[in-house]
C-alpha cells in the first residue's frame, strides 16, 4: 500500500507547485525510488541465485518489503506537512504527521478508521468530500483552502487531493498533501494591506533600486508631481528636487551609507515648473540576508502646512483688528532694535501711545464705531511714520512706535509732535466724525535702559505724565517720573493692607439747611493712618486707589460701615437725617454696584432715604450710559443723588436734565473767595439759580466764615457744610452735634 501511495505522489507531481523551502520533498522521493529499487533488486537476485522454495522466497520478501515500507514511513514522518490515503468514502487509510503533530486535528490514532464525517466539522468535511469526488471523477490533483482550530492554534491550510492506483475494500482512494499556509496567508494579507495602503496614501512613495532607479510609485506621487507612473519608471532618484545647493544629493546618499536614513526639507519641483517645499524620509530597505535591496522615500508636499504655520504666527504675532504688530512681535522687534543701537551706536526711541477719552466714544457711539475709529488711526499714524519704524498696538487704545537711528533727542520730540498733528483732523468713524487726541511718552535707548520690560514701563510711564498735564501732548521719561511711580507702587501696596489692618476708618462732617436753621444730615469722609506714613490725607491716596481698582472694595466697605452706624443711631434713637457717600467712577461703571447696595438695605433693614450718593461730573460723563442705568436703580431705592464739585469739570446741562439728580454741591474752591472775587461770586449765584430752577437743592462746601455764610444766605443757598460749623469728626463724637441740631 505504501509503495503505490508514495508512487501515486510522485506520478501526480503533488509537490511540483511547492516552494523552494520544500525541496525536501524531492530528496523524500528520491529515497522512495531507491528503497524501492533495491527491494525489487535483491528479491530478482534471490530469485535467481539462492535454490529455495516459493514460500521460503515469499517470506523472505515480505521480511524486506518490511524493512523497506519502515524507512519510507519514517521518511514520511519527518516531512513538514501532513500526508494521508483517503478512499473515496472518506475513510482515513494512512496518516503521516509525525513532524507535525500539533498541526493535526487529530492524533493519528484517532483518525486512521475513521470516515471526515466522524472527526472534522461538519461543514469542512462536506467540502472535502466535494473536493475529492471532483479529483476522482476528473482524474485531476483538485486544491481546497481551509482554517482550523489545532494543538498548535488556528492555522490556515492548503490541502491538495490527488487519485491514487490503490484500490481498498474496492474502493478508490485518493493521497491528500496538507500544507500549513498560515504564516504564507498572514504575509500575503500584510502584502495586500500595505499595497492598499500605499495606493490610497496622500503621501507620495517612490522605490528605488540598488542603482537609484525609481521602480515603483503610488498615485499620490504622479498627483504631487503632476507626472504619470511610466514617464519615471527608470529614472534616476524621483525626488524632483530644485535645490539651491547641487551637493544636497551627495550628502543625503551619504548619509543613508552611513545610517541607512534621511530626512529633511527639500525644494522639489512639479511637471508644471512650480515649485514646493518637500518633506523627504529616505529609507534603506535590507531584503534578504540583511542586505540593502532597495531604497524606499516618503515624500510629503508641506506647503498647507508651511502656509499654516505662517499663518499662525502672523496672528500670534499680529493684532486681528488693526493688523499691526502685538505686543509679542513689539518686544521682540524692540529687542532686536536695543541690540541694533548698542552695536551702532545710534540712539532709538520708544513711543507709548494711549488715546484721550476714548472710553468715552466707545461707550456712547458703541463698539463698532470705536473700533473702526482704532483702525483709522492705526491708518493715520501708518502714514506720519517711516517704514523701518515699528507701529504696534498693544490693546485697548493704546499704541507704541520703536523709532531707529536718531540723531538726537529732539528727533524723537519731531517724531511725537508728528504723532500728535495726525490727531488734528477729526476721524470718519461710520456716520461719526469724531475729534480725539492722544497723549505721548517717550524713553531712549540706550541711555535709559536697554532691557525692553523697562523701556516700555518707562514710556507708559511718561504718557501718563503727559495725560497729568493735560494730555494732547508728549513726556520724556525722567528718573524723577520714575521715582514717582515708585512711590505710587510702594503706597498701593500699603493701601492694599489697610483695611484688612482696619487702618481705615470713618468720620463724619455735619450739613445744615439755611432756612430751617437746622441739622440734615453728615457726609462720611475716609480716613487712613498708616503706620509707615502716618496719617495720608485723602487727595493723595484717593487716586491710587482709583487706578489700581482698590476704590471699588474700599467703596464697598465704606457703604457697610455708614449702614452699620446708621442703624446704631437708629437704636439710640437719634435724629440724623441722611448720610452722603462719595462714589467712585469705578464703581459708578461698575455691574455689582446695583446688587450690592440692595443687598446692604435688605441685611441692615434700612431705608434708602437715609442715603444720598455724591458723584463727580467727569464720572458721569465718562461713564454715559452705564452711569444713567445705575444712577435710576439707586433713584428708584430712594437714594438721593448729588453731583460733587459741580463747576469745576466738564459741566453739561443736558447731563444735568437728564439724570436723577436731587442736589448740586457748590465746591469750596469758588467758596473760599467770597468777598474776594467776583467771578467766584457770580458762579455761585449763577450755580444756585440754576440748580433751583431744575428743581435742586444746591449746598456749598467749606464754609469756614460768617461772612462766607452771610453771602450764601443772600445768594439763597439752601445749605451749607464746613469748619464753621464743625470739622469731621467720629461717630462717637457726633453726639454733641446730634444734640444741638441748629446752625451755629
Amino acid at each position: 500500500m505504501h509503495s503505490i501511495l508514495l508512487r501515486q505522489m510522485k506520478k501526480l507531481k503533488l509537490y511540483r507547485d511547492t516552494p523552494p523551502d520544500h525541496a525536501a520533498w524531492q530528496l523524500f522521493l528520491d529515497r522512495v525510488d531507491a528503497a524501492y529499487t533495491a527491494a525489487d533488486e535483491e528479491r530478482y537476485t534471490l530469485e535467481r541465485s539462492l535454490k529455495v522454495s516459493s514460500e521460503e522466497m515469499q517470506t523472505l520478501y515480505q521480511q524486506l518489503k518490511t524493512s523497506s515500507e519502515a524507512r519510507i514511513r519514517a521518511i514520511a514522518d519527518a516531512l513538514p506537512d501532513l500526508l494521508f490515503l483517503i478512499d473515496e468514502d472518506g475513510l482515513y487509510l494512512e496518516v503521516f504527521a509525525a513532524a507535525s503533530i500539533d498541526k493535526l486535528y487529530k492524533a493519528p490514532e484517532d483518525l486512521k478508521g475513521k470516515r471526515l464525517a466522524d472527526v472534522l466539522p461538519p461543514d469542512l468535511a462536506e467540502k472535502f468530500m466535494q473536493v475529492m469526488h471532483s479529483s476522482l471523477d476528473e482524474g485531476e490533483v483538485q486544491v481546497a483552502d481551509y482554517t482550523l482550530d489545532v494543538p498548535s492554534g488556528r492555522r490556515s491550510f492548503e490541502a491538495r487531493f490527488a487519485p491514487s492506483d490503490l484500490i481498498v475494500n474496492g474502493r478508490r482512494t485518493l493521497v491528500c498533501l496538507a500544507r500549513d499556509m498560515t504564516e504564507t496567508r498572514d504575509m500575503e494579507a500584510r502584502t495586500k494591506l500595505i499595497g492598499q495602503v500605499v495606493q490610497a496614501a496622500t503621501e507620495g512613495v517612490v522605490i528605488l533600486d540598488m542603482s537609484r532607479n525609481v521602480v515603483s510609485v503610488n498615485p499620490a506621487y504622479e498627483t504631487m508631481f503632476g507626472v504619470a507612473a511610466e514617464d519615471v519608471l527608470g529614472a534616476e532618484s524621483g525626488f524632483c528636487t530644485d535645490a539651491e545647493d547641487p551637493g544636497v544629493y551627495d550628502q543625503i546618499w551619504s548619509a543613508i551609507d552611513r545610517e541607512g536614513s534621511w530626512q529633511g526639507e527639500l525644494i522639489a519641483r512639479r511637471s508644471n515648473g512650480e515649485t514646493f517645499p518637500l518633506w523627504l524620509t529616505l529609507d534603506a530597505a535590507h531584503m534578504q540576508s540583511n542586505r540593502v535591496t532597495h531604497y524606499v522615500a516618503l515624500l510629503t508636499d508641506i506647503s498647507e502646512i508651511k502656509q499654516s504655520r505662517s499663518d499662525l504666527e502672523y496672528i500670534a504675532t499680529h493684532d486681528s483688528l488693526t493688523e499691526l504688530p502685538n505686543r509679542i512681535l513689539f518686544l521682540d522687534r524692540l529687542q532686536q532694535a536695543v541690540s541694533r543701537s548698542l552695536r551702532n551706536g545710534a540712539p532709538g526711541a520708544v513711543l507709548f501711545l494711549d488715546l484721550d477719552r476714548f472710553k468715552v466714544i466707545n461707550d456712547s457711539l458703541g463698539h463698532a464705531v470705536g473700533d473702526e475709529l482704532l483702525k483709522d488711526v492705526a491708518k493715520r499714524l501708518s502714514m506720519v511714520l517711516r517704514s523701518e519704524d515699528t507701529l504696534a498696538r498693544l490693546g485697548g487704545d493704546e499704541f507704541t512706535v520703536i523709532v531707529e537711528q536718531l540723531e538726537n533727542d529732539d528727533h524723537a520730540k519731531h517724531v511725537a509732535r508728528k504723532v500728535l498733528d495726525a490727531f488734528k483732523t477729526p476721524f470718519q468713524a461710520g456716520d461719526y466724525k469724531v475729534e480725539i487726541t492722544t497723549s505721548v511718552g517717550i524713553s531712549m535707548f540706550p541711555q535709559d535702559g536697554t532691557d525692553v520690560d523697562t523701556l516700555t514701563k518707562q514710556a507708559d510711564i511718561a504718557m501718563y505724565s503727559a495725560k497729568e498735564a493735560g494730555r494732547n501732548r508728549f513726556r520724556h521719561y525722567t528718573q524723577e517720573l520714575s521715582s514717582s511711580e515708585f512711590e505710587f507702587f510702594s503706597m498701593e501696596q500699603d493701601l492694599r493692607k489697610a483695611m484688612p489692618n482696619e487702618e481705615l476708618s470713618l468720620v463724619y462732617q455735619p450739613q445744615y439747611e439755611l432756612t430751617a436753621n437746622k441739622l440734615i444730615g453728615f457726609e462720611a469722609l475716609l480716613r487712613w493712618r498708616s503706620p509707615q506714613r502716618g496719617k495720608v490725607e485723602p487727595g493723595v491716596f484717593i487716586p491710587v486707589a482709583e487706578v489700581t481698582g482698590l476704590i471699588e472694595s474700599i467703596g464697598s466697605w465704606v457703604l457697610e460701615e455708614v449702614c452699620r452706624q446708621i442703624v446704631a443711631w437708629k437704636r439710640e434713637g437719634w435724629g440724623f437725617g441722611r448720610i452722603a457717600v462719595n462714589l467712585s467712577r469705578r464703581q459708578l461703571a461698575s455691574s455689582s454696584l446695583v446688587p450690592t447696595v440692595k443687598e446692604m438695605l435688605k441685611r441692615y433693614g434700612i431705608d434708602g432715604s437715609h442715603l444720598e450718593f455724591e458723584i463727580t461730573e467727569s464720572s458721569i460723563i465718562e461713564q454715559d450710559d452705564i452711569a444713567f442705568h445705575n444712577l435710576q436703580a439707586i433713584h428708584e431705592m430712594d437714594i438721593e443723588l448729588a453731583i460733587d464739585d459741580f463747576g469745576t469739570g466738564h459741566s453739561s446741562l443736558v447731563n444735568l436734565k437728564r439724570f436723577p439728580l436731587s442736589r448740586l454741591k457748590i465746591d469750596r474752591t469758588f467758596v473760599k473767595d467770597v468777598n474776594k472775587d467776583a467771578n467766584d461770586e457770580a458762579i455761585i449765584k449763577a450755580t444756585i439759580a440754576l440748580g433751583q430752577s431744575l428743581g435742586m437743592k444746591v449746598i456749598a462746601e467749606g464754609v469756614e466764615t460768617r461772612p462766607q455764610l452771610d453771602f450764601l444766605r443772600e445768594a439763597g443757598c439752601d445749605e451749607v457744610q464746613g469748619y464753621l460749623f464743625g470739622k469731621p469728626v467720629s461717630a462717637r463724637e457726633t453726639e454733641t452735634l446730634l444734640g444741638n441740631l441748629t446752625v451755629v
